[in-house]
């Protein structure tokens, strides 16, 4: 979550375990506008959490397991244009190989936590 408040905002566990739970049954819903006494807090599904390596990780394993596969096209939607998975990029996303070597550099120290998330929204932010 990102905020433009006036004084910093604590969300309850309970607060912030509903806005997952919101994202969870609404896959299309790419994020929300929270508003405070003290501002606007936004809040979205685009930072890494480990979901986007497992769902690259299976698609990668149906490319493993079965040779005779030579694509899966994942369909547009109203913020993503139509990608096709491949052997030889093996993401859900278009952007899938950046963002695994930016998380892969964050994750061997080459960078902050700070710049990694800074260079994910910058990958989004262009797609």
């Amino acid at each position: 979550m990102i905020g433009n408040t006036d004084e910093p905002v604590h969300l309850s566990v309970e607060t912030v375990n509903a806005l997952t739970r919101i994202f969870d049954l609404m896959p299309a819903l790419g994020g929300v506008s929270i508003k405070t006494e003290h501002g606007d807090i936004s809040a979205s599904r685009n930072f890494p959490s480990g979901y986007m390596e497992t769902v690259d990780a299976l698609i990668g394993s149906v490319f493993k397991n079965d040779a005779d596969i030579t694509g899966i096209v994942f369909p547009a939607t109203s913020t993503r244009p139509e990608h096709m998975a491949t052997a030889e990029n093996p993401h859900f996303l278009q952007s899938g190989k950046e963002i695994a070597a930016i998380t892969a550099s964050h994750e061997a120290g080459e960078m902050s936590s700070e710049e990694a998330l800074r260079r994910i929204k910058d990958v989004y932010s262009e797609e």
